[in-house]
């Protein structure tokens, strides 16, 4: 009988224990997931929404109270898609010309422009770079040369159609290949 109440002893006393490394475990749980969402809104940068929003509007007001100078900001690439390809007949033979160009400026109008009047930039261009010698082109000088070109047309036409004089800063070529 009396192995019979240390028996019943030890599994009153072994509940308990059970009971304790559940709830351990489950306030270990807790805790990472806890710290893991801390670190994740720490990473990310938390809840600044309300600094956000005053910093915002105290950056929108600094702007409306001074225009921005077109030198100060940042630099504004737009694309001249598709790429440029111009045949050329050298002797017996077939050449072309395949240009990828962008244009830079820091002025959000002319980035506009250029993207509603491409069109008639890229016939412009056309037409300008058949009007080279293919041996021209070869050159370094005739390459800076063509873009100098290119870069006065476009203003040409940018100023043509805006009205605003300055803005474009230069036409870039990104990649330049004969054949």
């Amino acid at each position: 009988m009396a192995n019979e109440k240390e028996l019943q002893l030890d599994a009153v006393e072994e509940e308990p224990k059970s009971k304790k490394k559940l709830i351990i475990i489950i306030v270990a749980v807790l805790l990472v997931v806890g710290i893991g969402v801390g670190a994740a809104l720490f990473l990310m940068g938390g809840d600044d929404s309300a600094d956000d929003s005053a910093e915002n509007s105290e950056t929108a007001e600094a702007e409306a109270a001074e225009p921005e100078a077109p030198a100060n900001a940042p630099a504004i690439y737009v694309k001249l898609k598709p790429e440029f390809i111009v045949n050329y007949q050298v002797g017996p033979r077939q050449r072309y010309l395949q240009v990828y160009m962008e244009a830079m400026t820091r002025n959000p109008a002319i980035a506009d422009a250029l993207e509603m009047h491409s069109p008639m930039i890229r016939s412009s261009i056309i037409s300008l770079l058949s009007q080279q010698e293919f041996e021209y082109l070869r050159s370094a000088e005739g390459r800076a040369g063509v873009r100098e070109l290119v870069t006065e047309e476009v203003r040409r036409l940018v100023t043509q159609e805006t009205g605003i004089e300055t803005g474009l800063e230069q036409i870039l070529f990104t990649n330049y290949v004969m054949q």
